[in-house]
C-alpha cells in the first residue's frame, strides 16, 4: 500500500523533506520553529495511515516511544517528543546529519574500497556501546525494561 504525499505539516513541525520509508512508519526531516526566528531540524518517524488503525501496532509503537525517550547514551538519537495529529502517531527525534552505514559501505564497494581496518572495530564498538545502553535501561522501579 502506498502512503500519500508527504503533509506538509506534522503538528508544530514543518515538513523539510522525506528521508525513508519502511514497512511500518515513514520518516521526514522536519523544522521546528519558534520564538525570535529560532529553527532546528528534526527528524519526525510517522506512523503509516493504515496502520494508525491497528490498536496492537500503535501499542508496539507507544511502547517503542516509551522505552527510546528513556535511553540517554550519545550513541542513541534522542528522542524528543511524542505527539499525534488527525488520529496519527508520531515520533520526533533530533537530526543527526550525515550518511548511514550501508550508504558509507555501498559508497567504498563501487570505488572498490572498504573500510580501514583501524575503523571497522571502531564502528562495531560505537554501536555496541548503544545497544548495550538501550540493554541496560531500567524502569523506576530499577527493574530492566528490555
Amino acid at each position: 500500500m502506498q502512503e500519500p504525499a508527504a503533509p506538509r505539516r506534522i503538528g508544530n513541525y514543518e515538513i523539510v523533506s522525506h528521508l525513508k520509508a519502511g514497512g511500518m512508519a515513514t520518516l521526514y526531516l522536519a523544522r521546528r520553529t519558534g520564538a525570535a526566528g529560532f529553527a532546528r531540524h528534526v527528524a519526525i518517524k510517522v506512523v503509516h495511515t493504515h496502520l494508525a488503525q491497528n490498536q496492537s501496532f500503535v501499542r508496539m509503537f507507544l511502547d517503542e516511544a516509551f522505552l527510546s525517550a528513556r535511553i540517554q547514551h550519545p550513541n542513541v538519537v534522542h528522542v524528543e517528543e511524542l505527539g499525534e495529529a488527525d488520529g496519527v502517531y508520531f515520533l520526533v527525534m533530533e537530526y543527526v546529519h550525515g550518511a548511514a552505514l550501508s550508504q558509507l559501505l555501498k559508497a567504498l564497494a563501487v570505488r572498490r574500497r572498504r573500510l580501514t581496518p583501524e575503523l571497522a572495530p571502531w564502528i562495531a564498538i560505537q554501536v555496541a556501546d548503544g545497544l548495550h545502553a538501550a540493554h541496560e535501561l531500567r524502569g523506576d522501579d530499577d527493574q530492566p525494561l528490555l
